[in-house]
């Protein structure tokens, strides 16, 4: 390893260090947010509970009056955010890290992989601007904290298509590979596929008999599957070891696996994707002869290895059932009809969301693009100008993709931002090149990536609430205004100082250049670092139920679990409930033992159930001064109390209220809409 290499590795391990440094502090000191984190946390839960790690579960199983159950198999989502969840759940126990810890060393990994790309095709000086301009995007940075599906799918995609890019467009790409980078590579891989091969083989070793006789079930039997999926890896491995690969064949193995991870993080989407942005750049450049070069072969059999044993499972144990839940209503219908439908719009509603979320670099996304759509590339041989393109049509391809989809949230567009991101990446290292006529965007460019940085960063410090909607379900959902004057204070010093180095940044001289991208970065890491260590742990109260149910957890009486009970469970004599309340935090909180009162008549079953005994219960406010109170019992009428006012949003309640119980009076109204 020459001089040069060793300094390349030291930035690697600067940039991991430097990322870690700015998404892990206050990872776990937050409750986790409705309805997502602790809906799939819940699910990550019960694969270690139930101690299947096959088939996803969601829901109580207490039964109501009339004999139903809550509980059932959960479809909607793949296997990876919820493996990482309980994974992190059984080195951790039951916290916050270890529901979110997986889904920030990706985001880690991420930015790593952006410092390497750039190293590869354009330099360690590029390399350390495609990882600053991602790493403090608010989309990427705030996601990385969040345990929901989309960085595990965003993030493993990206990486894979860092890879890919060094691959095809890296100056060593086909230098003959070390033994380092060969062992690193194959010990990856099987790192991510063994533990699945001997799940598979474990989890489905009855035989199941179908029409197609003992042939077919011969080839559902999990041994027989794990034997398939080793007899891959192996062949794999041989074909390898014989030959003498290059670094551009072992980076294309690692972008098939990073896909496979990316297809068990999201379905469909995590392999159709990318190899839609892939086709289209060669179909674009007319590069066909790359196809020869991409490790298909040895590539899908990569791919496979890592993405299909848990998908064969679920269909094996669940068959039709799994596949129109999963496949055509989270598929087909989300892209097609709309589920779940809630944002509207355009082209301009991405274009919008893309703005807050790429703040302040957002300024420099149309000279970026237009640089490259500008210049004929398509038939360029020079391998950064074509790896500039495939930035670009990633970009195009994906906003336009998810502008034509029936189903809107605004995170959706997040698989745009890091192609935007290193397509701004690019323009920074031209802007900071020694040829002093390089890389001037021209005053016009200059004058509306000051405006941009300005006008949005007003956007945000008018209303921060633009920031929680980059990652949120409930867009009108308010949080206290007393927080309004504390957050404007940073956003406001961060919006300044942006803007002051967005005013150099069509500077005719390289030095006030590189002083306007410094000071820009400073107002972007600020922006960042109090994002992820003052903002979202502020606003945990209105959107967790921790607080509420660390109350309980001190109030109740608690008591030895049943036997073999899961270690990580806490149990209470007095029973808790949710009120005609489905947030799924108060699901999570209880560890499933909450019970959850849908219907009158659930509520009646269970008071008779519960007899004179005391319970908890959660709701919402407008539901405690209403109709809880109208159908209590007699015996209990006016002998209930608020125990927890902490969060704005829910009324946590103990009945009866025992003379020593902390009551409390309730919160005012008009703090959240």
């Amino acid at each position: 390893m020459d001089r040069y290499e060793k300094l390349v590795w030291l930035d690697r391990a600067i940039v991991c260090a430097l990322a870690a440094l700015l998404f892990l502090p206050m990872l776990g000191a937050f409750g986790l947010w409705d309805p997502w984190e602790t809906h799939y946390g819940e699910v990550g839960r019960q694969l270690t509970e139930r101690n299947d790690w096959i088939s996803t579960w969601w829901g109580s199983h207490w039964k109501n009056g009339q004999g139903g159950v809550e509980g059932k198999f959960f479809f909607s989502k793949p296997i990876l955010l919820m493996w990482l969840m309980a994974l992190g759940l059984e080195v951790f126990g039951f916290s916050e890290i270890g529901i979110r810890l997986g889904i920030t060393i990706i985001a880690i990994v991420g930015v790593v992989s952006a410092y390497s790309m750039g190293e590869r095709i354009w330099g360690r000086r590029a390399g350390w601007l495609f990882a600053l301009v991602l790493a403090t995007s608010p989309f990427f940075a705030l996601l990385s904290r969040q345990a929901q599906t989309d960085m595990p799918f965003v993030g493993n995609m990206t990486i894979g298509m860092c890879f890919y890019a060094m691959a095809m467009f890296g100056r060593d790409r086909d230098r003959p590979a070390g033994k380092l980078l060969i062992g690193l590579t194959l010990g990856f891989i099987a790192l991510i596929t063994l533990p699945q091969i001997v799940l598979i083989t474990k989890g489905l070793m009855t035989w199941r008999a179908y029409a197609g006789g003992d042939v077919g079930a011969f080839f559902l039997y999990g041994p027989t599957q794990g034997a398939l999926y080793l007899l891959i890896l192996a062949a794999v491995v041989f074909t390898t070891l014989r030959g003498r690969p290059t670094q551009s064949q072992l980076h294309l193995y690692t972008f098939y696996a990073f896909i496979g991870l990316a297809t068990l993080a999201k379905g469909l989407l995590g392999f159709l994707l990318p190899g839609a942005i892939i086709f289209f750049h060669i179909a674009l450049t007319g590069q066909w002869r790359s196809l020869l070069r991409v490790e298909l072969v040895r590539g899908l059999g990569i791919f496979i290895a890592v993405a299909f044993p848990w998908y064969v499972a679920m269909l094996v144990r669940h068959g039709n059932a799994y596949f129109q839940r999963f496949f055509v209503h989270d598929h087909f219908k989300r892209l097609a009809t709309g589920v779940h439908q809630i944002d509207s719009g355009s082209f301009e509603h991405y274009i919008k969301w893309l703005g807050f979320g790429l703040w302040p670099w957002v300024g420099l996304v149309p000279a970026a693009a237009l640089s490259v759509l500008s210049s004929d590339q398509r038939k360029s041989t020079d391998p950064r100008q074509r790896a500039a393109l495939f930035f670009c049509l990633w970009a195009i391809f994906t906003f336009t993709l998810f502008t034509l989809s029936s189903t809107k949230f605004h995170h959706y567009i997040f698989p745009a931002v890091p192609a935007c991101c290193f397509l701004v990446g690019v323009l920074l290292y031209d802007m900071t090149s020694a040829n002093a006529a390089r890389g001037r965007i021209g005053w016009i460019f200059g004058l509306a990536a000051f405006g941009l940085v300005v006008l949005l960063g007003w956007d945000i410090f008018d209303d921060p609430q633009h920031l929680k909607n980059l990652f949120t379900y409930k867009y009108d959902r308010k949080w206290d205004a007393q927080w309004t004057t504390d957050f404007r204070l940073v956003i406001g010093a961060a919006v300044a100082v942006a803007s002051i180095g967005a005013a150099f940044l069509a500077a005719r001289t390289r030095a006030l250049r590189i002083a306007g991208i410094s000071i820009t970065a400073v107002g972007a890491i600020l922006l960042t670092a109090w994002g992820l260590w003052v903002y979202m742990p502020t606003i945990s109260s209105t959107w967790s139920q921790k607080g509420v149910w660390d109350r309980y957890y001190d109030l109740c009486t608690r008591t030895a679990g049943p036997p073999d009970h899961d270690d990580k469970k806490r149990y209470c004599e007095e029973q808790s409930l949710s009120y005609k309340l489905n947030w799924r935090g108060e699901t999570y909180y209880t560890q499933n033992e909450v019970l959850p009162i849908r219907e009158d008549h659930e509520f009646t079953h269970f008071l008779n159930q519960n007899g004179d005994r005391p319970f908890f219960a959660i709701m919402e406010m407008s539901r405690y001064r209403g109709e809880f109170q109208r159908n209590l019992p007699a015996k209990w009428k006016n002998k209930s109390c608020l125990i927890e006012t902490g969060n704005i949003k829910f009324a946590f309640t103990k009945v009866p209220c025992g003379p020593d119980d902390p009551a409390r009076s309730a919160p005012g109204t008009g703090a959240e809409k």
